[in-house]
């Protein structure tokens, strides 16, 4: 039964579900590493139920090499490739024939590329054995960074269905009662991000202020939940577009909270500009929503069949988004249970147990590797770039 490491910036409700059920199915010995307690960009609920797996917390180089040692690591699986301490663990596992494995939902659109930067990029990734990504987006571009297609597994980017299926349903069985209580419409589209730039809420804004005066009496409102510097832009935003009584922002809204809006929403949408993935979109699928997703999103080709289960969008095109809320209005609710229920059916298959036995297989594949002498240049790059940021020596 190997040991696993498994190193995140820090453990929030996502993680805590993926690596409950690797530790329970895969059958592995599965030790979180987390990293960057102060990692604040996701927003994410504090963890501190106990879990299957142990869990270390480590603030330099040190407690990391004593972390990585003390629990007798066979194989180290990383999330992502960009961090100092990732940088470090795999420079350490290098000199000790460890197999490495990163976890990886970068796709090549989804940032700016320079050919520097993916020649360097390319030296940290050839390093590793083998890979779980997230869906086709991120397979391709882990390759074209230089794996091979029989290192790559799936999926990587998967929430706890069951927590947003079961809270989602329990909200609709109790409607009244709960819209009442959370002062929401009878009927709207729902919207979950953070208030920043790559989200394009302001081309939501847009986009639906058209919908609104075209629709009339009869459209939905907007509930656009979060939080971000660009609040009070967005707020003066719906002022000035002449929604306000239409657009609803309850805030960010914590794991617990959100699958009630979902559960009492009539579709969701999110536009994003750039997105690796869109794991917001994995919820509302399990909650059983219809969705409307920004073709520019790592997760539409795997999770938005359109016509199906949803629509695809144009984020750079207000009229694209403008019509596909009026498309999705006009459906009948029969119609969008139906798509709702598809919905759920697509999301089944990225599910924590799938990520069990995705991981299982990139680590079995990692280890079959064992022994693959990593190429000189990916080492001394390695060295260097663990030594950044990590504190101690």
């Amino acid at each position: 039964m190997p040991n696993i490491a498994f190193l995140v910036q820090r453990i929030g409700p996502y993680h805590h579900a993926r690596l409950n059920a690797l530790a329970a199915v895969a059958g592995f010995r599965v030790t979180a590493i987390e990293f960057r307690l102060d990692e604040k960009v996701n927003s994410w609920d504090s963890v501190r139920a106990d879990g299957k797996y142990s869990r270390i917390q480590v603030r330099t180089r040190p407690e990391m090499r004593r972390a990585l040692e003390g629990i007798g690591t066979d194989v180290v699986v990383c999330t992502g490739y960009s961090d100092a301490e990732v940088h470090f663990a795999m420079s350490w596992a290098l000199r000790r024939g460890v197999p490495r494995v990163t976890c990886s939902d970068s796709n090549y659109e989804d940032d700016p590329r320079t050919l520097l930067k993916e020649s360097l990029k390319r030296r940290v990734v050839s390093a590793f054995d083998s890979a779980l990504v997230a869906g086709r987006r991120s397979r391709d571009y882990i390759k074209r960074l230089g794996l091979k297609e029989a290192q790559c597994f799936e999926p990587w980017d998967v929430v706890d269905n069951d927590h947003f299926t079961s809270g989602a349903d329990a909200a609709r069985s109790r409607a009244e009662v709960e819209r009442e209580r959370l002062a929401l419409p009878e009927r709207y589209f729902l919207c979950v991000a953070r208030f920043v730039p790559q989200k394009n809420l302001g081309g939501l804004i847009e986009a639906y202020a058209g919908y609104s005066v075209q629709t009339g009496s009869d459209a939905w409102s907007l509930v656009l939940s979060g939080s971000g510097p660009l609040e009070d832009a967005l707020r003066r935003q719906v002022a000035a577009a002449g929604v306000a009584d239409r657009v609803h922002f309850p805030g960010f809204l914590g794991y617990t909270e959100l699958p009630g809006y979902f559960g009492l929403a009539s579709a969701f949408v999110l536009p994003s500009k750039s997105d690796q993935w869109g794991l917001v979109v994995n919820e509302a699928m399990a909650a059983g929503l219809p969705v409307l997703v920004s073709s520019k999103c790592g997760c539409a080709p795997d999770l938005v069949l359109d016509g199906e289960n949803g629509f695809t969008f144009d984020p750079d095109t207000v009229s694209s988004l403008h019509l596909r809320l009026v498309r999705m209005a006009q459906l009948g609710r029969r119609e969008r249970e139906k798509m709702g229920a598809r919905s759920r059916e697509i999301v089944a298959a990225y599910s924590p147990a799938a990520f069990a036995r995705g991981l299982s297989l990139a680590v079995a594949s990692a280890v079959q590797r064992a022994g693959r002498r990593a190429p000189l240049q990916s080492r001394i790059m390695l060295g260097l770039l663990g030594s950044r940021g990590t504190g101690g020596s």
